[in-house]
């Protein structure tokens, strides 16, 4: 269920320093629209300390309104941290390669434009890295509608929340224990879904993806918060436990994730500016579009190596 409460404002929050600045509070365990910013020329100190402050709030926050060419999605981003390339490039925005193409829309010799299947999973971003995505920035460009209405929502799940509401014994069982990410394991399974519609990886990629291992529960590193760190589109295996435990483990932990009480449901406009924060949230697309055009351009930032509660 969505809210649209504003944060109160105390003399010695980021948003007092930054005038004109307001955050309003979307759902209860994740998301807020900070409204007052524009990327366009720039956000300056008081304003990037808003949205900080507000993503370690509130996990996922939408600044809607942004026209922003490709150049001026890049520097903003630039502004929250180190970029990441994908490996993806051949689905680099022309000219930025650091932003990807996120669409179902094919170039006039038939090949897709864009990451066509992105996100059916739940996931959090660049989980089978060493050092998976800090944040993410997604701007909507060609946004699908039907009837009226758009279609092709994304939906975020606070991984903080979803482990705060497991019971005593469970969080304590899941401490020290260790997953196996794995990028070749997302791709077969998307693969047995019926949902791949991407370019096959070539040998070089496969080598520079081997599969790693992360924490069950990672310390947020900015908040210190305990937060769920397996996912259903990326999390292999468990470590040291027989795979038909693994199993029911992780699907228990699935099933949870996706518990809506977790959730905050954005529904897309042009020129929306959406920034999550993946050690706090998993996140899944809806494919409700078919074949309605659908385009975004997707920024991530370098996150640290995942560390155990």
């Amino acid at each position: 269920m969505n809210t649209s409460t504003a944060t109160p404002l105390a003399t010695n929050t980021p948003q007092a320093a930054a005038k004109g600045v307001e955050v309003i509070q979307l759902a209860e365990a994740c998301g807020a629209e900070v409204r007052g910013i524009d990327m366009v020329n720039g956000v300056d100190e008081a304003g990037l300390a808003v949205l900080r402050d507000a993503l370690n709030k509130h996990a996922v926050v939408l600044i809607r309104g942004q026209k922003l060419t490709p150049a001026q999605q890049t520097a903003f981003t630039k502004q929250l941290g180190e970029m990441r390339t994908s490996f993806y490039n051949r689905y680099g925005v022309p000219d930025h390669p650091e932003l990807s193409i996120v669409s179902n829309i094919k170039r006039e010799d038939g090949e897709a434009l864009g990451i066509a299947d992105a996100g059916m999973l739940w996931h959090t971003d660049a989980s089978y890295l060493p050092t998976p995505d800090l944040y993410t920035l997604l701007y909507g460009i060609t946004i699908p509608h039907r009837d009226g209405n758009a279609i092709g929502d994304t939906v975020f799940s606070s991984t903080g929340a979803a482990y705060d509401d497991l019971p005593a014994d469970l969080r304590k069982r899941l401490d020290g224990m260790r997953a196996v990410h794995s990028f070749t394991h997302h791709l077969d399974k998307k693969k047995s879904l019926g949902q791949l519609k991407r370019a096959p990886l070539s040998a070089e990629q496969k080598a520079a993806l081997p599969d790693v291992s992360h924490p069950v529960v990672r310390r947020h590193p900015n908040t210190g918060r305990a937060c769920l760190f397996v996912t259903e589109g990326h999390t292999y295996y468990i470590e040291g436990l027989p795979e038909k435990e693994s199993v029911e483990l992780l699907e228990m932990l699935y099933a949870h994730i996706k518990n809506p009480q977790f959730h905050y449901r954005h529904t897309w406009q042009a020129n929306d500016m959406l920034i999550w924060d993946n050690p706090a949230l998993q996140h899944l697309a809806i494919f409700d579009y078919g074949d309605i055009p659908r385009r975004l351009h997707r920024a991530g930032i370098l996150g640290p190596v995942p560390q155990p509660v």
